[in-house]
């Protein structure tokens, strides 16, 4: 694993933690930052990153979701098999194609992805900035092919072009730069690899998002109070879906309570266009664009 991660301050080398010898701890050859391994999880973080108001509020999400709270076996009221198929079709790439190569997940939450990707004989890392890194963990730790980070995408830990694939979904869209995000993403794609980004659509808001809009302060409440809430605005949007036979009344009650949450807890969320998006691919190098839903979009990285 060591061959590919790097200082997230200085961009040095680092060592190997010596576990045997009781020294759980990163060391940097370039600068004297030393990093912990707690529990197992690497934590290559600089900064105050992840005691951000953002982080703390995907880390009492994702925590929640682990101690039962929303939805259990889906995720966005989608079944396994569904993630796993939207993986593959949000990349434009046959499962085969993952044989032998390395992905990252860059903000893999409580690591759900991960486990899918486990089955198919390939290299996975998930990292994400909030403590939800450490549930990801914890649901990944038997998985030999898994390796689990906290860290920043902004400072990524990694050499450049170290990942054949790169996905991240809804990241981006609550950072204060999406798209110095999107390029420091780039920057961690192989030439041929290819990389895919959700974020949420300016052009087709969600109930979600209107709720949102008009709640705009909801974000300062308690976390607490924050779940009572989403679970409140979950009734009457579960009973219309149920009525309207919606193509997604597969979601429950408490998917769609996960949903609110998501939507109203963090500070920032971002919103952007096809088009938009489809430039920032483009300017940073990537051609063979694959747009799927609202919106996401992949590319490959220019040889």
């Amino acid at each position: 694993m060591t061959t590919f991660l790097r200082c997230p301050a200085c961009r040095g080398p680092l060592s190997q933690p010596a576990l045997a010898s009781g020294d759980p701890t990163f060391h940097c050859g370039g600068c004297p930052r030393r990093f912990p391994v707690v529990n197992g999880l690497p934590r290559l973080v600089v900064g105050a990153g992840a005691g951000s108001d953002v982080s703390r509020s995907f880390a009492f999400q994702w925590r929640a979701r682990r101690r039962g709270f929303f939805e259990r076996n889906t995720l966005y009221g989608l079944s396994a098999e569904a993630e796993r198929r939207g993986f593959f079709d949000g990349l434009g790439i046959q499962p085969e194609a993952i044989a032998g190569k390395l992905i990252l997940d860059a903000g893999c939450g409580d690591g759900f992805l991960l486990t899918l990707l486990a089955d198919h004989p390939t290299q996975i890392v998930g990292m994400d900035l909030s403590a939800a890194a450490e549930v990801a963990a914890e649901r990944c730790r038997a998985l030999t092919n898994v390796t689990v980070l906290q860290a920043d995408l902004f400072a990524a830990p990694f050499a450049p072009a170290s990942f054949d694939f790169v996905w991240c979904e809804g990241v981006l869209v609550h950072t204060e730069d999406p798209r110095k995000g999107f390029q420091a993403l780039t920057e961690l794609v192989k030439p041929g690899g290819r990389l895919y980004v959700w974020v949420y659509s300016a052009e087709r808001l969600t109930i979600y998002q209107r709720v949102r809009d008009l709640l705009r302060v909801a974000h300062r409440l308690p976390h607490a109070l924050l779940l009572f809430l989403s679970y409140v605005l979950a009734i009457p949007v579960t009973l219309a879906k149920r009525l309207r036979r919606e193509p997604r009344s597969h979601e429950t009650y408490g998917s769609i309570a996960f949903a609110f949450f998501d939507n109203l807890s963090p500070r920032v969320q971002t919103r952007h266009t096809a088009a938009e998006l489809r430039e920032w691919f483009v300017t940073n190098g990537f051609a063979d664009l694959k747009q799927s839903g609202f919106i996401g979009m992949s590319g490959t990285k220019a040889g």
